[in-house]
């Protein structure tokens, strides 16, 4: 298409000036003298990027010129695994293997994380017995949890849970509330996994230790109770009894308390103890209501 100007033809259409691959092209350029000018800036740039087509070429130039950039080659991988690329995943960490850097914990990690994607993949009724299904668990094993992070462990139990390692959940949750904020309710955790794997006295345990940590009245209190029950729920009587009696005095003066106590004693066969919960019960404003 074309129209007259001062006797000229001149024509209308838009030219192209490149396509796309010369614009990658030329984006991988920029990014290599802007590397040479300023290195360390676009490495941290690139650290901080949100992956996508052009950054994930960002970085594999700016590896092939710094292949010694071992923080990055494991973000890399780390995204890889994320969008499922796992052989190209495996081969930057192999490379930061090769070079013998002191990385053993954060490509442990990444491997076990590799695993664990390629495992929920597949079906779950197809999971049981595979070798990658005993390569996860033996991963999630030996990982050294003292040298994750507080995230990275939360991450780990979930793990562990879905492979059905519940001990090493319960026991990260354990871990992380000792070492992280709210730690009532990551000993909670830890109480509920051991709980639904049948392990009463272990989840008798962690609530106590919930109850220990918690600044919340009304939650000790359902802390003691839950404690009591997971006791009574496995048949251990008697150690429900000797619960109550190290852990009853700060609840004497709650009628629900005392009642639940006095069923306890009655079914633990502890008459006199009965007796004596009934009559605090009985003393209390308003307590013949639960009778």
């Amino acid at each position: 298409m074309s129209s007259l100007s001062y006797g000229y033809n001149v024509r209308n259409d838009r030219l192209r000036v490149m396509g796309l691959h010369e614009l990658l092209a030329f984006l991988l350029l920029i990014a290599v003298v802007c590397w040479m000018i300023f290195p360390r800036e676009l490495s941290t740039s690139l650290r901080s990027a949100r992956l996508d087509a052009v950054t994930l070429s960002y970085m594999q130039a700016w590896l092939k010129a710094k292949p010694d950039d071992d923080e990055l080659r494991l973000l890399l991988a780390r995204e890889l695994i994320m969008l499922g690329h796992f052989t190209e995943a495996e081969a930057q960490l192999s490379i930061i293997e090769r070079d013998g850097h002191s990385h053993g914990t954060e490509v442990a990690w990444l491997r076990l994380k590799q695993d664990f994607s390629r495992l929920m993949a597949i079906v779950p009724e197809n999971r049981d017995g595979t070798m990658l299904q005993y390569q996860t668990i033996g991963r999630i094993q030996a990982m050294d949890r003292d040298a994750l992070t507080l995230e990275q462990q939360e991450e780990l139990a979930g793990m562990a849970m879905a492979v059905n390692e519940s001990d090493i959940a319960a026991e990260t949750y354990t871990r992380i509330a000792r070492e992280g904020r709210q730690p009532d309710l990551w000993h909670e955790r830890a109480a509920r996994v051991y709980l639904a794997n049948g392990d009463y006295q272990q989840a008798s345990q962690a609530w106590v230790r919930a109850m220990a940590v918690s600044n919340a009245e009304d939650q000790r209190k359902a802390y003691f109770l839950s404690a009591i029950a997971a006791l009574e729920a496995g048949s251990f009587h008697d150690d429900a009894l000797s619960l109550a009696a190290r852990r009853e005095a700060p609840f004497l003066h709650d009628k629900a308390v005392l009642y639940r106590l006095m069923l306890l004693a009655q079914a633990g066969g502890d008459m006199s103890r009965a007796q004596r919960y009934g009559i605090l019960l009985l003393n209390l404003p308003g307590a013949r209501q639960l009778r």
